[in-house]
């Protein structure tokens, strides 16, 4: 799930863009957003939050533009990624000072906001280092990124993904099967039953792992490896 911020005062224009993203997704199953619409810039400051992947700001707003909430964006998080979404394109210079990753051009067609959203998923797969999840659900497929699952557990003959959202989903066994499609980015095995995203431990207290809303317990089987794992991620992560 990418989530995005769009602030934009004129509505049509939020709308046509939202209509772009879920587009994509019916293009694309295995790719999903969560939009957020703001309709001023201080609506979206009083309201920020720390999980949008990306931002995507009109310049010419009543009150606060959007080249000024950007300014305020980047004083809160030097990282998110932010495109500009104007007709004036004088503000590129002044982009640069908030390092703007692009510029969209109204007004908007779907062929040319499709490049800028492809080289946008690049950027934020590189960024996130994260693997999508296939599962099978009553409802049909479903994917999930390795970033929103906390952990895996196994339970009699099943595996629950813990979400980040809280949600819990159920798949068929082992745990050695999303072991391995799990391989290449932060998740370690506790012990037998568990397996944890390093990205999201807040902290290790005597034998368990801290992942805010719960405590895991760490087999003395796993205790070394585990530990390990996790500081090779810290300082990976640095």
């Amino acid at each position: 799930m990418i989530k995005i911020a769009i602030l934009e005062d004129e509505k049509a224009a939020a709308k046509k863009l939202t209509t772009f993203f879920d587009r994509y997704t019916a293009e694309h199953p295995d790719v999903e957003f969560d939009i957020t619409h703001f309709d001023d810039g201080l609506s979206l400051l009083d309201n920020y939050r720390d999980h949008y992947d990306v931002f995507l700001l009109d310049i010419q707003m009543p009150g606060i533009n959007g080249m000024e909430t950007a300014h305020r964006i980047r004083e809160i998080d030097s990282e998110v990624m932010i495109i500009f979404v104007t007709n004036m394109v004088e503000y590129a210079v002044e982009g640069y000072d908030v390092r703007a990753f692009d510029f969209i051009l109204k007004p908007v067609t779907y062929a040319a906001f499709l490049p800028k959203l492809e080289r946008i998923l690049r950027a934020i797969a590189i960024h996130k280092d994260a693997v999508m999840v296939k599962l099978k659900m009553k409802e049909g497929v479903q994917w999930v990124s390795s970033d929103d699952i906390l952990y895996l557990e196994v339970s009699n003959h099943d595996v629950f993904l813990r979400l980040s959202n809280g949600t819990i989903l159920r798949q068929p066994g082992p745990l050695s099967k999303f072991e391995k499609s799990l391989e290449t980015v932060s998740f370690a095995r506790n012990n037998a039953c568990y397996l944890v995203n390093l990205k999201h431990i807040r902290g290790i207290h005597g034998d368990f792992v801290d992942l805010g809303t719960e405590q895991l317990p760490i087999s003395k089987s796993r205790r070394k490896e585990f530990l390990s794992q996790l500081a090779q991620y810290k300082g990976k992560s640095r």
